[in-house]
C-alpha cells in the first residue's frame, strides 16, 4: 500500500511541479556609460565613424573607457554584424510579427549575420535614462557577449548600440 502511494506522489511531482516554477521575462537592462557603444543610438545603415566606435568598444572587451585592448574572441563574427548594418536592405523588419524568434523579425539581418539565429528577441529594454519607455519598443538581440539594441520605425531598424550583456544568476 506504501509503494503505490509513493510512486503517486512521484509522479504528480513530475508531472505538476513545472507548471509551478517562476519564470523571470527576458529582459535587457542598459549598462552605464562606459559598458554601452555610444550615448544615442547610432543611426542605421552604419556610418564610418560610428561603426570605428563600435570596432573600439568591441576591441576594448565592452568597456569604453578601458586604455588596454582585450581580444575580442568573436571577432569575425563581430565585423560580419558591423558589416550587415552598413546596407540598408539588411534593415528591413517585419514588426508587426508576435515573436520571440529574432530571425523572424529580421530576416535579411539574420541572413548577413548568421549569429542572430536561433536567438530570442527581447522587447522589455529597461533605460533608466529614459522617462518614459520607448515607443515602438527597442529589440535587442544578445550574441554571447553583447546585446545589440535596435530602435525601429516604419517597420525598418533606424539606430543602434551595443551594451556588454548582464549575466543574470538564478534566484
Amino acid at each position: 500500500m506504501r509503494l503505490p502511494a509513493i510512486a503517486f506522489a512521484l509522479l504528480f511531482t513530475l508531472l505538476f511541479t513545472p507548471a509551478c516554477v517562476v519564470r523571470y521575462p527576458t529582459i535587457v537592462p542598459i549598462r552605464e556609460q562606459q559598458f554601452r557603444s555610444h550615448d544615442q543610438p547610432a543611426p542605421l545603415p552604419l556610418q564610418k565613424e560610428d561603426r570605428s566606435q563600435f570596432e573600439l568598444f568591441l576591441s576594448h572587451g565592452g568597456n569604453r573607457f578601458g586604455r588596454n585592448p582585450v581580444p575580442d574572441s568573436q571577432a569575425a563574427v563581430h565585423k560580419q554584424i558591423l558589416d550587415a548594418m552598413e546596407h540598408d536592405a539588411n534593415l528591413a523588419i517585419r514588426a508587426d510579427l508576435a515573436t520571440s524568434d529574432f530571425c523572424a523579425l529580421a530576416a535579411p539581418l539574420c541572413t548577413a549575420a548568421p549569429v542572430f539565429r536561433k536567438r530570442i528577441a527581447v522587447t522589455q529594454v529597461i533605460d533608466a535614462r529614459e522617462r518614459q519607455p520607448a515607443v515602438p519598443d527597442p529589440i535587442a538581440v544578445c550574441d554571447d557577449e553583447y546585446c545589440w539594441v535596435f530602435h525601429q520605425a516604419a517597420n525598418r531598424f533606424t539606430s543602434v548600440f551595443a551594451t556588454r550583456a548582464v549575466r543574470r544568476g538564478k534566484p
